[in-house]
Formats: C-alpha cells, structure tokens, sequence
C-alpha cells in the first residue's frame, strides 16, 4: 500500500504502543481445556468471562480459551488448527520433565533442532489438539 507518492502508506507515522498479547484458543469442552492449563501447564488464571477463561503467560502474554459459541471464531476439531503456542523458556529440560510425568502426549518424542537448526525444541498437544511448543534458542 503506498500514499500515492510511492512512498509506502504510514512511513511517517510512528507506531502506538502495544500493551499485550492475548492468543485465544477455542474449544468445545471449556472445563477441561481450563483444568489442563491450570493443573498441567500451571498458568495462572487471571479473568473468568462468560463463555472464555483467561490465562497470564508470561507478564503480558495472555492466552484465552474460548467456549464453542461464544467467540468470533469456530471450533476445528482434531489438530493442524494452524496455530500454535510457542514458549521460549531459557529452562526447556525442567518443561520436558513435567510434561513427561503427568503423562503429556507428545513429550515422548524428545526434543529436537528445528527452526531451520537455531533452536532445540519439543512439542505437546492440549485437549482440544492445539499444538504447545517449548524451545530455547541455540547460541
């Protein structure tokens, strides 16, 4: 997009400020998609609405889960949602073990180099099949 003068559109202009990010996850089983993400991911629920429970990441990274019904979008049964959560986190060992022993499926796989070979990573499947990656990056 450009301002008419081949320049591109909003060159000047600085950008606003961003507060936050909040992914939102939708499911048709709100309860055990709320329980898994407080029992086995151990994030802690900040927000209650009707129809969606929210999540703190990390300071401000949100995550929402949505009822089926209640958001903008439409449930996708089954994985390759196209969308993933992707967690850097500078203890990647520590995450695999928990995962691991509450039984997580996907952690029996391992970690791996991905990314193209700048990161060691493992990836994990939520009830309503969202993929979760875990990953540090390869100094």
């Amino acid at each position: 997009m450009t301002d008419g003068a081949g320049s591109p559109a909003g060159k000047h202009l600085s950008r606003p400020r961003i507060r936050g990010v909040l992914t939102m996850f939708y499911y048709e089983n709100l309860a055990e998609a709320t329980r898994w993400y407080t029992d086995v991911m151990g994030f802690e629920h900040v927000l209650r609405l009707d129809g969606a429970e929210i999540f703190r990441v990390e300071d401000n990274a949100h995550l929402a889960l949505v009822a089926e019904g209640k958001g903008s979008q439409p449930v996708i049964p089954g994985r390759g949602k196209g969308v993933l959560l992707s967690i850097q986190t500078d203890d990647l060992e520590a995450w695999h073990e928990r995962l691991f022993a509450l039984g997580v499926e996907g952690t029996g796989k391992g970690a791996h180099v991905g990314a193209g070979g700048t990161t060691i990573e493992f990836k994990v499947y939520d009830p309503g099949g969202y993929t979760i990656e875990f990953f540090e990056w390869i100094e």
